[in-house]
């Protein structure tokens, strides 16, 4: 009786100091650097979230919209086009390159000095959640273009994104916890089996107590008892509306988004199940960035895309569909 119960005791002060000192260490470790995981995370807002962020990083500069015809409330074109900001009597062009995994290059920038002077502005920003091309930021400096890459906008947009100050003390995940426990309690059984064969290799020979030899067993039953199971967490459901307004305005909303990609002119729908899509471009296809904004949202995935190569090309029109019904 006396091994059991010295190696239940040593199993449960084994099992507590080793948990403790398991979170301990892990409480200690430095937080892993999140800068680059967080700015990865712009290129999956949607286009008005992503031009609300900025405009707010804009206004914490001293940046305001400036007034123009036609423009909604918040500042922010429904048809994806610049903005205009003023700043103490000068005023700037703003210009959101916004696409899934955007690299910006070279012919992105090519127009913009001359849209800055249409529309009487003398600075250009233009920024993006992707990253430019080398040729693309040369061109930059020779026409006092100021880029702003995702790296450069997270540490400005941060304190406005839902969620995204880092705590001060790292906190382990649910099976990270879980699995720290296990190996706690696990090592606690070893201990208390090792510390039950040495009490009864002490006993005397013939003494009354009689070996159990099922305890280091019924240690680790009790471990796997004690130790908690991960909760399964519940799949997230996308919810479509159905109100008509809503679906329109998630429909336009894709349009605008598409808008902003690379070697795209303009898109809209011809049909509630046709999106056309006019080309800048003989030789670009946007399809890689235009169907995860399309599947975005459920209704619109299996929607046909027609590429309308531009005017004057001898090119064929093209259809696309991103995901089958």
């Amino acid at each position: 009786m006396m091994p059991t119960l010295i190696a239940l005791i040593v199993f449960a002060l084994s099992g507590l100091g080793l948990t403790a000192w398991l979170r301990r260490n892990q409480a200690a470790r430095p937080a892993p650097a999140s800068t680059e995981r967080s700015a990865d995370e712009l290129s999956k807002l949607r286009w008005r979230d992503f031009a609300k962020l900025v405009l707010q990083v804009m206004r914490a500069r001293g940046y305001r919209v400036a007034t123009e015809e036609g423009l909604p409330a918040d500042g922010i074109p429904t048809d994806g086009s610049d903005i205009v900001l003023e700043r103490e009597g000068v005023r700037t062009l703003l210009s959101c390159k916004y696409g899934s995994g955007a690299v910006v290059g070279a012919q992105a920038l090519l127009g913009l000095a001359k849209s800055a002077t249409l529309r009487g502005t003398g600075e250009v920003i233009v920024v993006t959640p992707g990253r430019f091309e080398e040729e693309a930021a040369r061109i930059a400096r020779q026409q006092n273009i100021e880029l702003i890459d995702g790296q450069s906008l997270w540490p400005e947009v941060r304190p406005y994104v839902s969620g995204g100050t880092a705590p001060a003390e790292a906190v382990p995940s649910n099976a990270t916890a879980t699995r720290m426990i296990g190996l706690a309690w696990g090592g606690a059984a070893v201990i208390g089996g090792l510390a039950w064969m040495l009490a009864q290799g002490m006993q005397p020979v013939g003494g009354d107590a009689a070996p159990q030899i099922d305890a280091p067993a019924h240690a680790i039953a009790h471990t796997a008892a004690t130790t908690p199971q991960p909760t399964p967490q519940p799949t997230p459901v996308s919810v479509v509306p159905t109100e008509p307004a809503a679906l329109e305005a998630r429909r336009r909303e894709a349009a605008n988004a598409i808008t902003t990609l690379f070697g795209v002119d303009r898109a809209l729908w011809s049909t509630q199940s046709t999106l056309l899509v006019y080309l800048s471009a003989e030789d670009v296809d946007p399809t890689t960035d235009l169907c995860p904004l399309l599947e975005r949202y459920p209704e619109l995935a299996a929607s046909r895309v027609q590429l309308q190569p531009p005017a004057g090309s001898s090119k064929p029109v093209r259809f696309k569909q991103c995901r089958t019904y």
